[in-house]
């Protein structure tokens, strides 16, 4: 395009691109800000048609370019205190739980979310060897960070060998190209996580890095 000027002196290249980008933020393009989350251990009255909505909230998707290749896309679920109640919900409903066998599940729920930082990730790359995040040769170091810096490594990582029925009703980021994985991070008393407001989930590697984050303010 010729870069003529234009009324007022502007060129037309500058006018086109200003109004461009007027109409781009009106019309919200751009990154989207992650919804808010509530960290609290406030018990919740959930029924299972608001699973969905909840486990939107505490999924996030993120991807690492890399020479214009996908180095690393991933969708991972903070298994929070709130996220597990909605899913215990769902699950119930799903597979016909008497009151008993309900409770039971939401109380073994709750003192996992006591216990650690758990997330269910679902990861695909251009490479499929860059996508073997449980293993040592793993291009990938995989943290959680709180808004003071402070991290923890993964005491557990592995496959997640789901049913395929299971993982599209309950964890449907699902594709044909991806590996699910369990990642579990024991509490410290050195790490204050939550109470700072922010948990971010890290993948950090020479192709670049992706931050999965959990915020309530």
């Amino acid at each position: 395009m010729t870069d003529r000027p234009g009324p007022g002196g502007f060129s037309l290249h500058s006018m086109t691109m200003s109004f461009v980008a007027v109409i781009c933020l009106a019309a919200g393009c751009g990154p989207k800000k992650p919804p808010l989350v509530d960290f609290s251990s406030i018990p919740r009255n959930y029924n299972s048609g608001d699973y969905n909505q909840v486990y939107s909230r505490w999924t996030r998707h993120e991807k690492v370019i890399h020479q214009a290749e996908s180095a690393l896309e991933v969708w991972a679920t903070f298994k929070s205190r709130d996220f597990r109640e909605a899913f215990v919900a769902h699950y119930a409903e799903t597979y016909a739980l008497n009151d008993d066998d309900r409770d039971h599940l939401l109380q073994s729920q709750r003192e996992a979310a006591d216990t650690a930082y758990e997330f269910l990730a679902t990861a695909q790359s251009a490479n499929y060897r860059w996508n073997d995040l449980e293993k040592k040769s793993s291009p990938w170091r995989i943290t959680v960070v709180d808004d003071t810096g402070n991290e923890l490594v993964p005491d557990q990582l592995r496959v997640e060998k789901l049913p395929d029925m299971f993982e599209r009703q309950f964890f449907p980021a699902k594709t044909p190209f991806t590996k699910t994985y369990s990642l579990r991070f024991s509490r410290s008393e050195g790490f204050a996580g939550e109470r700072t407001g922010k948990i971010i989930l890290r993948f950090a590697g020479p192709m670049g890095h992706a931050d999965l984050v959990w915020a309530n303010k």
